[in-house]
């Protein structure tokens, strides 16, 4: 049996902000933020081409020349990309799909990949994805459980044609405390694993907090920061017997605060193949 140890980093990086809101050094964080837990795949939600992908702060320059994006039809319009270290993985499928129904600039969507080890050739599957936002009542809430139910498909469907262990993680604009319930989520957790619930090493920190403030010369910091109040982001595994799970991290560090309204969620396991 090959094994091989890998480490996940998912982040929703808040690229779609309000007007007099920029990008300034937020970037540059979230990329020390990668290089700091040596992440191999990396997954964004609200990458938005008109300001995470524009100009000197452009996330895939930020990443490069150690990550490379994984390719889709969807090109740099992609929302929820995900990153990773060709050095060590080779892309065997990808693909990305915008949800039906409500949607802005076709941000809710889905991103996913298919893996193999360039060492051992033991294959995953991740998924990077971010559902509906929006609280106004019952409609918003069955947009998401439908965005939910595509996300399950898509899994489903990786799982059976591969054999592999998937993970699917992002900003799913539900959980605890959130205005928008928790039901999704419950939804999934029917055909899922939640990593944070399944992994020895856990943290049950909130994941959604306040933006965070610039000072006098523009710079995001953590001065004055508040403690997240509710958690958005969620990490999903398939039972499958080529995967463990080693720990589970929300980075609450000031860093991390500065970078986004999101904390990141860092996940170490191991999969393994024949």
């Amino acid at each position: 049996m090959k094994e091989t140890e890998i480490t996940i980093y998912d982040h929703n990086i808040w690229g779609n902000m309000p007007g007099m809101s920029t990008i300034s050094n937020r970037n540059a964080l979230i990329g020390e933020l990668i290089s700091y837990h040596d992440a191999d795949f990396v997954s964004f939600q609200e990458c938005n081409p008109k300001t995470s992908r524009n100009g000197d702060v452009d996330i895939e320059a930020v990443l490069a020349p150690e990550y490379k994006e994984v390719k889709t039809e969807a090109g740099r319009l992609n929302f929820t990309p995900i990153f990773y270290k060709e050095n060590r993985f080779t892309v065997i499928e990808s693909g990305f799909f915008a949800y039906p129904g409500l949607n802005d600039l076709d941000s809710k969507s889905l991103t996913y990949a298919v893996f193999e080890e360039n060492e051992t050739k033991v294959r995953v599957g991740i998924i990077s994805t971010h559902f509906w936002w929006m609280a106004r009542g019952e409609n918003d809430n069955l947009q998401r459980i439908d965005n939910a139910r595509v996300l399950l498909e898509n899994i489903k469907r990786i799982k059976d044609k591969y054999d592999i262990p998937v993970f699917a993680m992002g900003d799913l604009n539900c959980g605890f405390n959130a205005d928008q319930g928790e039901e999704p989520y419950f939804f999934l957790k029917e055909q899922l694993l939640d990593v944070r619930e399944i992994a020895p090493i856990s943290t049950d920190t909130l994941t959604h907090h306040d933006y965070p403030p610039r000072n006098e010369n523009a710079i995001y910091t953590a001065e004055g920061r508040r403690e997240p109040v509710r958690t958005l982001d969620h990490f999903f595994v398939t039972e499958h017997k080529n995967v463990a799970i080693d720990s589970f991290e929300v980075d609450t560090s000031d860093e991390a605060y500065a970078s986004s309204d999101h904390f990141p969620l860092i996940v170490h396991a191991r999969v393994f193949g024949e």
